[in-house]
């Protein structure tokens, strides 16, 4: 039986013992302590992955000999020479003792203490430990419960020999499980976690709650679906639709708030350890001309070409467009096979056999190829049925001609029933006799569970390394990642090619227009549903939405933004707005059909998109996330995530930026040195990548875990923190931990009771923002509290002219 990550460590500090005592009187120096002690102790006996060390880190020109912990940083030890001893209490029974009563009188431990407690402080890293290769002391370094850390208590080891003797103790405090479960903290400080005061959302009955909306505002929601999202989905407009309204991929937006160059390399990292294969799939002028061979290559490459884009980029439009216009000429003649997972329902237990049965049934209704006719199969087998006639029953040919078609029938149904090899057969007919090409693709399998997508994928390596087709499968950066560190993909070398996003304004505009044109010509009959819809109402209002993304710049760099270059979230953001209980509908459509225009202000949008349908803000399920939210009694915890992003946003658009992507572990030693706690950083992680404010890779042995800005992050800590829209709606999320400015904010529903609401946030955030950490060049609340009060006056204004002109 192998043994338990703690049996070798007691194993290796019994060792250390048994050679320390007959060692006798030998001194090491420093750097050999290190190797032949410390080194051991840390990452033998208690189990510390040599990955996750960094040595001789340096923070403000002072360098620490151990920092351990990857991302986040949790433990430094500082290493003293075999021969600087500590004076330490010899009653063997005491395992813990203070500080001020350890420090006393005691210069060499106690100048020890202090470097490596100020390391901690200076780094917000927990632990602190001094050590000489013999002896060890370890304390918190770095508090946040108010308690200076130089006058809390210790755990100190007088000998290896007490290390080995008390081993349980050592592994329960220092070992790599023991300090991830923050073992040491426990029991020196006796700290439990105290969560923030509960937020105004937990006040609230029927929290969120859904927003009513009026008779009209239903029906421009239902018909907003059906004309912004559904259309597309009709057969009769399918044609109609790719040519009007698709928009090639890999156009930089104009409105992106992040730089250009994370744009253009949003996928490079799906090229790690891959370059060769990793292409884009179009070019300057148009599809990669590497892309349409690939389409033509039938089974030369004996493995499927995978199409490589985020979630809502467009990947189905992509083939859609190619096969009917990109690649119309070369497929004049082609057959193409094309299964959706994102919209078709599949048996995950009969996959193989779907994929057939659709095959069969698009080489049936599209192309006329009935695989069960008498003349077809008959001429696929052609060779089977001649091996018949001269075999032990072809005297029945003349003998028994009723007999021998029987067997020819019972021959032929044999092969048929054979579904893979009977369809592989037919396709090989089809291509030698009728010189046709036969393209596959399987798109949308990403939307399905890991193990349905690493079976369709093995499905499509087998199709193209034994049939005589070319095989296309769709994948999202992060699914392809994940299958070629550890799935399927593993085992190929796969020819990939990248489909960025189009711009989203531009894919905004051309859906509008198109939903505008139908409206105009009268309405839209649904195919299969047996009705027509048509409305007035909804030309007006789409004609409203058009002329102010055209002349308001905000709105499309709202969408944009927000959307970060889904096309499904910005269709969403459009399809929220239309019919929103948050916004006047009515108003606008009076204004628009009286004077003609009306013009949509940014406010306005931005709050149906934070509020959705429901009545309050709700993080999970609006598209804007709360950068204010804590974890902790710490006020300062506030500007955390602010801080964050804000450190993404810099490190993204630096002389030294790989792609625009920042070390996870250097994210966490910035907001360390701020004095955020580990914990504190991991859940504002947490909600960071829930929100999509960055993107993330995982850690393999290519590459460290990273992260890199998004263009809703950028766009929210940029634009929307200083809205009011934005903080009148989030103040209901955020945990007041002030006991006089949570008193007197309160859930409130007048325009004037929520401007003196926003009023008490920001200044209660005014308050906070004097504890926390200014880093220099870092994130600076001041402007965006003094833009906040000017927005606040501004909306004030309004409210008030409008109340003068009655």
């Amino acid at each position: 039986m192998a043994s338990s990550r703690y049996e070798i460590g007691l194993e290796v500090i019994s060792s250390l013992a048994q050679d320390a005592a007959s060692a006798g009187s030998r001194q090491r120096n420093e750097a050999t302590t290190r190797l032949h002690l410390i080194d051991r102790i840390i990452f033998d006996a208690l189990q510390w992955p040599k990955e996750q060390c960094t040595p001789e880190e340096s923070h403000d020109g002072l360098y620490a000999d151990y920092v351990l912990g990857l991302p986040k940083r949790l433990m430094i030890v500082e290493a003293k020479k075999e021969g600087a001893y500590f004076e330490l209490p010899l009653d063997s029974r005491t395992r813990e003792i203070s500080l001020p009563t350890l420090s006393r009188n005691n210069g060499n431990l106690s100048s020890a203490l202090k470097q490596v407690g100020d390391y901690c402080t200076g780094r917000g890293i927990p632990v602190a430990v001094a050590c000489n290769g013999h002896q060890l002391v370890a304390f918190i370094g770095s508090r946040v419960d108010g308690v200076p850390p130089t006058q809390g208590r210790a755990i100190i080891f007088r000998s290896i020999e007490e290390m080995k003797d008390d081993f349980l103790s050592l592994w329960n405090c220092l070992s790599y499980p023991a300090i991830e479960r923050r073992y040491l903290e426990s029991r020196l400080t006796g700290e439990t976690v105290t969560p923030p005061p509960e937020k105004l959302s937990r006040r609230l009955l029927h929290y969120p709650g859904v927003k009513r909306r009026n008779e009209l505002e239903h029906e421009l929601r239902t018909l907003g679906e059906i004309f912004l999202q559904d259309l597309v989905k009709d057969e009769d407009f399918n044609e109609e639709f790719i040519e009007k309204c698709y928009c090639s991929s890999g156009s930089l937006s104009q409105y992106a708030l992040i730089s250009k160059e994370i744009l253009k390399n949003r996928y490079a990292a799906s090229g790690q350890g891959a370059k060769k294969t990793v292409t884009s799939a179009s070019d300057k002028k148009g599809v990669s001309k590497d892309l349409i061979n690939a389409v033509l290559a039938k089974s030369v490459t004996k493995r499927p070409v995978i199409l490589l884009g985020d979630v809502g980029v467009g990947k189905t439009s992509f083939i859609k467009h190619l096969v009917s216009v990109d690649a119309s000429e070369e497929l004049k003649r082609g057959i193409v096979l094309y299964v959706d997972f994102g919209r078709e329902p599949a048996l995950r237990t009969d996959l193989q056999n779907y994929v057939l049965d659709s095959f069969e049934r698009q080489l049936r209704e599209k192309y006329g190829v009935n695989l069960t006719s008498d003349a077809f199969v008959r001429g696929i087998y052609h060779g089977e049925l001649l091996a018949l006639r001269d075999g032990i029953y072809g005297f029945l040919r003349e003998a028994n001609p009723t007999a021998y078609r029987l067997k020819e029938v019972e021959l032929l149904a044999s092969k048929i029933e054979n579904k893979s090899g009977h369809l592989k057969k037919a396709i090989e007919h089809l291509i030698s006799g009728e010189k046709r090409t036969v393209v596959v693709f399987l798109d949308n399998i990403d939307q399905r569970q890991d193990d349905f997508q690493e079976e369709v994928f093995l499905i499509a390596q087998s199709m193209a390394e034994t049939w005589p087709v070319t095989c296309f499968v769709t994948l999202r950066p992060s699914t392809y990642n994940k299958s070629r560190r550890q799935g399927s993909l593993s085992a190929y070398q796969n020819r990939v090619f990248t489909i960025s996003p189009p711009r989203i304004d531009l894919v905004v505009q051309k859906r509008l227009e198109f939903a505008l044109e139908q409206l105009r010509d009268g309405g839209l009959s649904l195919s299969g549903e047996g009705i027509s819809v048509e409305s007035h109402m909804l030309r007006e209002y789409i004609e409203v939405i058009i002329d102010s993304i055209d002349r308001n710049p905000s709105l499309a760099e709202c969408i944009d933004n927000v959307s970060a270059g889904n096309v499904r979230d910005a269709l969403d953001l459009l399809t929220v707005f239309v019919g929103s209980g948050h916004v006047d509908t009515g108003k606008i459509l009076e204004i628009k059909i009286q004077t003609g225009r009306y013009f949509i202000p940014l406010h306005e949008f931005l709050r149906a998109v934070i509020y959705g349908d429901n009545e309050h803000y709700s993080p999970e399920n609006s598209f804007v996330s709360n950068l204010f939210d804590l974890s902790s009694m710490n006020t300062a915890e506030h500007f955390l995530t602010p801080h964050m992003i804000d450190y993404c946003l810099r490190s993204s658009q630096g002389p030294g930026s790989d792609m625009g992507y920042v070390l996870q572990h250097e994210m966490f030693s910035y907001l360390q040195s701020l004095g955020y706690r580990d914990l504190q950083i991991s859940s504002a992680l947490s909600r960071v990548e829930q929100a999509k404010l960055c993107d993330f890779t995982m850690a393999d042995e290519e590459a460290p875990a990273r992260l890199r800005i998004t263009q809703r992050g950028a766009y929210i800590l940029r634009k929307l923190i200083s809205e009011f829209v934005y903080v009148d709606a989030v103040v209901v999320d955020t945990p007041i931990i002030d006991d006089g400015f949570r008193e007197i904010i309160a859930d409130v529903r007048s325009i004037e009771d929520r401007l003196k609401r926003a009023r008490h946030f920001v200044g209660y955030l005014d308050t906070c923002w004097e504890e926390a950490p200014r880093p220099n060049g870092g994130f600076d609340w001041s402007p965006v509290s003094a833009a906040l009060w000017r927005n606040i006056e501004e909306v004030q204004g309004r409210i008030s002219a409008r109340k003068e002109r009655g």
